[in-house]
Protein backbone atom coordinates (compact mmCIF):
# COMPACT_ATOMS: atom_id res chain seq x y z
CA UNK A 1 0.00 0.00 0.00
CA UNK A 2 2.43 2.66 -1.20
CA UNK A 3 1.23 6.15 -2.04
CA UNK A 4 3.09 9.23 -3.16
CA UNK A 5 1.10 11.68 -1.02
CA UNK A 6 1.03 9.93 2.34
CA UNK A 7 -0.66 12.12 4.92
CA UNK A 8 1.06 10.43 7.85
CA UNK A 9 4.48 11.72 6.84
CA UNK A 10 3.69 15.35 7.71
CA UNK A 11 0.42 15.55 9.62
CA UNK A 12 1.04 16.27 13.28
CA UNK A 13 -2.59 15.56 14.13
CA UNK A 14 -2.44 12.03 12.68
CA UNK A 15 0.90 11.45 14.42
CA UNK A 16 -0.55 12.34 17.82
CA UNK A 17 -3.80 10.45 17.26
CA UNK A 18 -1.76 7.33 16.51
CA UNK A 19 0.51 7.84 19.53
CA UNK A 20 -0.96 10.33 22.05
CA UNK A 21 2.03 9.90 24.38
CA UNK A 22 4.02 12.04 21.92
CA UNK A 23 2.11 15.05 23.25
CA UNK A 24 4.80 15.13 25.94
CA UNK A 25 7.42 15.89 23.26
CA UNK A 26 5.70 18.83 21.57
CA UNK A 27 7.12 22.33 21.40
CA UNK A 28 4.92 25.45 21.73
CA UNK A 29 4.96 25.77 17.93
CA UNK A 30 3.88 22.13 17.61
CA UNK A 31 1.01 22.72 20.03
CA UNK A 32 -0.20 25.71 18.04
CA UNK A 33 -0.28 23.64 14.86
CA UNK A 34 -1.79 20.57 16.53
CA UNK A 35 -4.60 22.43 18.30
CA UNK A 36 -5.45 24.43 15.19
CA UNK A 37 -5.77 21.27 13.10
CA UNK A 38 -7.65 19.38 15.82
CA UNK A 39 -10.27 22.10 16.21
CA UNK A 40 -10.85 22.31 12.46
CA UNK A 41 -11.11 18.51 12.24
CA UNK A 42 -13.48 18.39 15.25
CA UNK A 43 -10.99 16.22 17.11
CA UNK A 44 -9.83 18.55 19.88
CA UNK A 45 -11.98 16.71 22.41
CA UNK A 46 -10.38 13.45 21.35
CA UNK A 47 -6.91 14.78 22.21
CA UNK A 48 -8.15 15.84 25.64
CA UNK A 49 -9.71 12.41 26.21
CA UNK A 50 -6.53 10.62 25.11
CA UNK A 51 -4.38 12.67 27.49
CA UNK A 52 -6.69 11.74 30.35
CA UNK A 53 -6.73 8.07 29.33
CA UNK A 54 -2.92 7.96 29.38
CA UNK A 55 -2.81 9.97 32.62
CA UNK A 56 -0.42 12.52 31.13
CA UNK A 57 -2.60 15.60 31.43
CA UNK A 58 -0.75 16.97 34.47
CA UNK A 59 2.52 16.88 32.52
CA UNK A 60 1.24 19.08 29.70
CA UNK A 61 1.65 22.88 29.53
CA UNK A 62 -0.78 24.82 31.70
CA UNK A 63 -2.51 26.54 28.77
CA UNK A 64 -2.99 23.18 27.09
CA UNK A 65 -4.48 21.72 30.27
CA UNK A 66 -6.95 24.61 30.44
CA UNK A 67 -7.94 24.12 26.82
CA UNK A 68 -8.30 20.37 27.29
CA UNK A 69 -10.57 20.96 30.26
CA UNK A 70 -12.77 23.17 28.09
CA UNK A 71 -12.80 20.59 25.28
CA UNK A 72 -13.79 17.88 27.77
CA UNK A 73 -16.69 19.96 29.12
CA UNK A 74 -17.92 20.62 25.59
CA UNK A 75 -17.80 16.93 24.67
CA UNK A 76 -19.53 15.82 27.86
CA UNK A 77 -22.17 18.49 27.36
CA UNK A 78 -22.92 17.35 23.80
CA UNK A 79 -23.28 13.76 24.99
CA UNK A 80 -25.75 14.81 27.68
CA UNK A 81 -27.80 16.74 25.11
CA UNK A 82 -27.94 13.76 22.76
CA UNK A 83 -28.98 11.46 25.61
CA UNK A 84 -31.71 13.88 26.63
CA UNK A 85 -32.92 14.13 23.04
CA UNK A 86 -33.05 10.34 22.95
CA UNK A 87 -35.22 10.50 26.06
CA UNK A 88 -37.55 12.98 24.34
CA UNK A 89 -37.76 10.75 21.27
CA UNK A 90 -38.72 7.80 23.43
CA UNK A 91 -41.39 9.92 25.09
CA UNK A 92 -42.79 11.14 21.76
CA UNK A 93 -43.00 7.57 20.42
CA UNK A 94 -44.18 5.93 23.63
CA UNK A 95 -46.56 3.05 23.14
CA UNK A 96 -45.05 2.08 19.80
CA UNK A 97 -43.77 -1.43 19.16
CA UNK A 98 -41.66 -0.27 16.23
CA UNK A 99 -37.92 -0.78 16.18
CA UNK A 100 -36.42 2.68 16.75
CA UNK A 101 -32.80 2.21 15.65
CA UNK A 102 -30.13 4.66 16.75
CA UNK A 103 -27.57 5.58 14.08
CA UNK A 104 -24.08 7.10 13.99
CA UNK A 105 -23.11 9.07 17.11
CA UNK A 106 -26.22 8.12 19.07
CA UNK A 107 -25.49 4.42 18.46
CA UNK A 108 -21.87 4.89 19.50
CA UNK A 109 -23.02 6.59 22.72
CA UNK A 110 -25.62 3.90 23.39
CA UNK A 111 -22.99 1.17 23.03
CA UNK A 112 -20.34 3.22 24.89
CA UNK A 113 -17.82 2.61 22.13
CA UNK A 114 -14.22 3.78 22.41
CA UNK A 115 -14.72 6.15 19.49
CA UNK A 116 -17.00 8.32 21.65
CA UNK A 117 -13.99 9.54 23.66
CA UNK A 118 -14.05 13.32 23.41
CA UNK A 119 -16.61 13.19 20.60
CA UNK A 120 -18.87 16.17 19.88
CA UNK A 121 -22.29 15.13 18.61
CA UNK A 122 -24.52 17.86 17.21
CA UNK A 123 -27.52 15.91 15.95
CA UNK A 124 -29.47 12.72 16.53
CA UNK A 125 -30.04 10.14 13.80
CA UNK A 126 -32.65 7.40 14.06
CA UNK A 127 -34.03 4.86 11.61
CA UNK A 128 -37.49 3.32 11.34
CA UNK A 129 -39.15 1.10 8.76
CA UNK A 130 -40.26 3.07 5.70
CA UNK A 131 -43.86 2.03 6.24
CA UNK A 132 -43.83 3.81 9.62
CA UNK A 133 -41.97 6.99 8.79
CA UNK A 134 -45.11 9.10 8.21
CA UNK A 135 -46.45 8.12 11.62
CA UNK A 136 -43.14 8.96 13.29
CA UNK A 137 -43.14 12.36 11.61
CA UNK A 138 -46.67 13.05 12.88
CA UNK A 139 -45.65 12.14 16.43
CA UNK A 140 -42.62 14.42 16.35
CA UNK A 141 -44.59 17.36 14.96
CA UNK A 142 -47.22 16.85 17.65
CA UNK A 143 -44.46 16.82 20.29
CA UNK A 144 -43.11 20.20 19.17
CA UNK A 145 -40.42 19.42 16.60
CA UNK A 146 -40.42 21.61 13.52
CA UNK A 147 -39.06 21.15 10.02
CA UNK A 148 -35.72 22.86 9.57
CA UNK A 149 -36.13 23.30 5.80
CA UNK A 150 -38.95 25.49 4.53
CA UNK A 151 -37.97 25.50 0.85
CA UNK A 152 -40.52 23.57 -1.21
CA UNK A 153 -37.88 22.07 -3.52
CA UNK A 154 -35.77 20.76 -0.63
CA UNK A 155 -38.84 19.30 1.07
CA UNK A 156 -39.89 17.57 -2.15
CA UNK A 157 -36.38 16.32 -2.88
CA UNK A 158 -36.03 14.78 0.60
CA UNK A 159 -39.38 13.02 0.40
CA UNK A 160 -39.01 11.66 -3.13
CA UNK A 161 -35.33 10.89 -3.49
CA UNK A 162 -33.62 10.90 -0.10
CA UNK A 163 -33.33 8.22 2.56
CA UNK A 164 -34.67 10.41 5.35
CA UNK A 165 -37.21 13.05 6.24
CA UNK A 166 -36.22 16.70 6.00
CA UNK A 167 -34.27 17.57 9.19
CA UNK A 168 -36.40 18.46 12.21
CA UNK A 169 -35.45 20.58 15.18
CA UNK A 170 -37.07 21.32 18.52
CA UNK A 171 -37.16 25.07 19.19
CA UNK A 172 -36.38 24.64 22.90
CA UNK A 173 -33.39 22.33 22.60
CA UNK A 174 -32.00 23.18 19.14
CA UNK A 175 -30.82 19.63 18.48
CA UNK A 176 -31.42 18.51 14.89
CA UNK A 177 -32.99 15.11 14.46
CA UNK A 178 -32.76 13.12 11.22
CA UNK A 179 -35.34 10.38 10.74
CA UNK A 180 -34.12 7.76 8.25
CA UNK A 181 -35.89 4.91 6.52
CA UNK A 182 -32.68 3.75 4.81
CA UNK A 183 -28.96 4.35 5.14
CA UNK A 184 -28.57 5.35 1.48
CA UNK A 185 -30.72 7.47 -0.84
CA UNK A 186 -33.31 5.59 -2.86
CA UNK A 187 -31.56 6.85 -6.01
CA UNK A 188 -28.17 5.49 -4.97
CA UNK A 189 -26.34 3.14 -7.30
CA UNK A 190 -26.02 0.82 -4.32
CA UNK A 191 -29.22 0.34 -2.36
CA UNK A 192 -29.35 -2.28 0.41
CA UNK A 193 -32.23 -4.45 1.47
CA UNK A 194 -33.07 -2.57 4.66
CA UNK A 195 -35.11 -5.46 6.02
CA UNK A 196 -31.84 -7.38 6.47
CA UNK A 197 -30.31 -4.60 8.56
CA UNK A 198 -33.46 -3.99 10.60
CA UNK A 199 -33.92 -7.72 11.24
CA UNK A 200 -30.42 -8.03 12.71
CA UNK A 201 -30.70 -4.90 14.89
CA UNK A 202 -30.04 -5.53 18.57
CA UNK A 203 -32.33 -4.30 21.36
CA UNK A 204 -30.73 -2.22 24.11
CA UNK A 205 -31.71 -2.02 27.74
CA UNK A 206 -33.58 1.27 27.30
CA UNK A 207 -35.76 -0.01 24.47
CA UNK A 208 -33.86 1.51 21.55
CA UNK A 209 -32.16 -0.67 18.95
CA UNK A 210 -28.74 -0.47 17.30
CA UNK A 211 -27.34 -2.29 14.29
CA UNK A 212 -25.13 -5.32 14.83
CA UNK A 213 -21.42 -4.56 15.20
CA UNK A 214 -20.71 -5.52 11.58
CA UNK A 215 -23.60 -3.41 10.30
CA UNK A 216 -22.54 -0.41 12.42
CA UNK A 217 -19.12 -0.31 10.78
CA UNK A 218 -20.59 -0.93 7.33
CA UNK A 219 -22.98 1.98 7.80
CA UNK A 220 -20.04 4.18 8.75
CA UNK A 221 -18.00 3.24 5.69
CA UNK A 222 -20.85 3.69 3.20
CA UNK A 223 -21.68 7.03 4.80
CA UNK A 224 -18.12 8.19 4.14
CA UNK A 225 -17.18 6.48 0.88
CA UNK A 226 -20.55 6.00 -0.84
CA UNK A 227 -23.03 8.63 0.32
CA UNK A 228 -20.88 11.40 1.76
CA UNK A 229 -17.90 13.58 1.02
CA UNK A 230 -14.43 12.29 1.79
CA UNK A 231 -13.12 15.83 2.17
CA UNK A 232 -12.31 16.76 5.80
CA UNK A 233 -13.61 13.40 7.05
CA UNK A 234 -10.59 12.40 9.11
CA UNK A 235 -12.79 11.97 12.19
CA UNK A 236 -14.95 9.41 10.36
CA UNK A 237 -11.89 7.41 9.38
CA UNK A 238 -10.55 7.53 12.94
CA UNK A 239 -13.88 6.22 14.24
CA UNK A 240 -13.70 3.35 11.77
CA UNK A 241 -10.18 2.57 12.96
CA UNK A 242 -11.42 2.57 16.56
CA UNK A 243 -14.33 0.28 15.73
CA UNK A 244 -12.20 -2.12 13.70
CA UNK A 245 -9.91 -2.44 16.71
CA UNK A 246 -12.72 -2.72 19.26
CA UNK A 247 -15.06 -5.03 17.36
CA UNK A 248 -12.07 -6.95 15.99
CA UNK A 249 -11.28 -8.34 19.42
CA UNK A 250 -14.02 -10.83 18.59
CA UNK A 251 -12.75 -13.08 15.79
CA UNK A 252 -16.32 -13.64 14.56
CA UNK A 253 -16.47 -9.96 13.58
CA UNK A 254 -13.68 -10.41 11.03
CA UNK A 255 -15.22 -13.66 9.78
CA UNK A 256 -18.56 -11.94 9.10
CA UNK A 257 -17.32 -8.58 7.79
CA UNK A 258 -16.62 -9.20 4.10
CA UNK A 259 -19.47 -11.73 3.57
CA UNK A 260 -21.92 -9.22 5.07
CA UNK A 261 -20.56 -6.45 2.85
CA UNK A 262 -21.06 -8.75 -0.15
CA UNK A 263 -24.62 -9.51 0.93
CA UNK A 264 -25.50 -5.80 1.26
CA UNK A 265 -23.47 -4.56 -1.73
CA UNK A 266 -21.00 -2.52 0.35
CA UNK A 267 -17.75 -4.15 -0.70
CA UNK A 268 -16.24 -1.15 -2.52
CA UNK A 269 -16.83 1.22 0.41
CA UNK A 270 -15.43 -1.39 2.80
CA UNK A 271 -12.36 -1.80 0.60
CA UNK A 272 -11.63 1.93 0.84
CA UNK A 273 -12.18 2.00 4.61
CA UNK A 274 -9.85 -0.94 5.19
CA UNK A 275 -7.27 0.53 2.82
CA UNK A 276 -7.14 4.04 4.25
CA UNK A 277 -7.48 3.16 7.93
CA UNK A 278 -4.54 0.81 7.42
CA UNK A 279 -2.48 3.39 5.52
CA UNK A 280 -3.23 6.41 7.70
CA UNK A 281 -3.74 4.93 11.17
CA UNK A 282 -1.93 1.60 10.84
CA UNK A 283 -5.06 -0.39 11.61
CA UNK A 284 -4.31 -4.05 12.09
CA UNK A 285 -6.40 -5.87 9.48
CA UNK A 286 -6.17 -9.70 9.48
CA UNK A 287 -4.57 -11.11 6.34
CA UNK A 288 -7.60 -13.20 5.44
CA UNK A 289 -9.77 -10.04 5.44
CA UNK A 290 -7.27 -8.16 3.29
CA UNK A 291 -7.18 -11.02 0.80
CA UNK A 292 -10.96 -11.38 0.73
CA UNK A 293 -11.62 -7.69 0.08
CA UNK A 294 -9.02 -7.56 -2.72
CA UNK A 295 -11.51 -9.36 -4.93
CA UNK A 296 -13.63 -6.20 -4.78
CA UNK A 297 -10.95 -3.58 -5.33
CA UNK A 298 -11.37 -1.08 -8.19
CA UNK A 299 -9.27 -1.10 -11.31
CA UNK A 300 -5.77 0.36 -11.38
CA UNK A 301 -6.83 3.78 -12.72
CA UNK A 302 -9.64 4.29 -10.20
CA UNK A 303 -7.48 3.03 -7.35
CA UNK A 304 -4.66 5.37 -8.32
CA UNK A 305 -7.02 8.35 -8.51
CA UNK A 306 -8.47 7.58 -5.10
CA UNK A 307 -4.97 7.14 -3.65
CA UNK A 308 -4.15 10.62 -4.95
CA UNK A 309 -7.39 12.34 -3.94
CA UNK A 310 -8.23 10.87 -0.53
CA UNK A 311 -4.99 11.74 1.32
CA UNK A 312 -5.01 15.14 -0.38
CA UNK A 313 -8.22 16.29 1.29
CA UNK A 314 -9.21 13.94 4.12
CA UNK A 315 -7.50 16.26 6.60
CA UNK A 316 -9.00 19.78 6.59
CA UNK A 317 -5.59 21.50 6.67
CA UNK A 318 -2.90 19.04 5.58
CA UNK A 319 -2.57 17.43 2.18
CA UNK A 320 -2.36 18.80 -1.31
CA UNK A 321 -2.31 22.54 -1.99
CA UNK A 322 -3.56 24.80 -4.72
CA UNK A 323 -4.76 23.19 -7.91
CA UNK A 324 -4.16 19.63 -6.66
CA UNK A 325 -6.32 20.14 -3.60
CA UNK A 326 -9.01 21.88 -5.65
CA UNK A 327 -9.14 19.05 -8.18
CA UNK A 328 -9.12 16.37 -5.48
CA UNK A 329 -11.88 18.01 -3.46
CA UNK A 330 -14.11 18.62 -6.45
CA UNK A 331 -13.36 15.22 -7.94
CA UNK A 332 -14.52 13.51 -4.75
CA UNK A 333 -17.53 15.83 -4.53
CA UNK A 334 -18.63 14.91 -8.07
CA UNK A 335 -17.96 11.23 -7.32
CA UNK A 336 -20.22 11.30 -4.25
CA UNK A 337 -23.09 12.81 -6.23
CA UNK A 338 -22.51 10.46 -9.15
CA UNK A 339 -22.88 7.49 -6.80
CA UNK A 340 -25.89 9.05 -5.12
CA UNK A 341 -28.21 9.68 -8.08
CA UNK A 342 -28.61 9.00 -11.82
CA UNK A 343 -27.11 11.50 -14.32
CA UNK A 344 -30.30 13.35 -15.37
CA UNK A 345 -31.47 13.82 -11.80
CA UNK A 346 -27.95 14.85 -10.78
CA UNK A 347 -27.79 17.51 -13.50
CA UNK A 348 -31.20 18.86 -12.54
CA UNK A 349 -30.38 18.91 -8.83
CA UNK A 350 -26.99 20.59 -9.20
CA UNK A 351 -28.42 23.16 -11.64
CA UNK A 352 -31.18 24.12 -9.23
CA UNK A 353 -28.74 24.36 -6.32
CA UNK A 354 -26.35 26.47 -8.42
CA UNK A 355 -28.96 28.97 -9.56
CA UNK A 356 -30.42 29.22 -6.07
CA UNK A 357 -26.97 30.06 -4.69
CA UNK A 358 -26.32 32.46 -7.57
CA UNK A 359 -29.65 34.18 -6.88
CA UNK A 360 -29.06 34.45 -3.12
CA UNK A 361 -25.53 35.83 -3.58
CA UNK A 362 -26.80 38.26 -6.19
Amino acid sequence: MKMTNVITEKNILVTILKDPAKMLELSPEDWNELLREAKIANLAGRLAADSKLLDINDKLPLKVRDLFKSFSYTSAGSTRMIKWEMNRVKRALRGSNDKIILLKGAAYIEKQLNCTRGRNSVDLDILVAKTRIDWVEEQFLAAGWQHHLENDYDQKFYREYSHELPPMIHPDRRISIDVHHSILPVTSRVYPDMSKLIECAVKCSDGFYVFSDVDIILHSVVHQFQDGEVRSSLRNLLEQHDMFMEFGKNSEFWQKLVPRAEELGFTRALYYALRYTSIIFGTGIPDHVTQAIKHHQPGFVTRSLMDWMVPAVISPTIGARGVSRYLSANGLYIRSHWLRMPPLLLMKHLSIKFFRRFKSEG
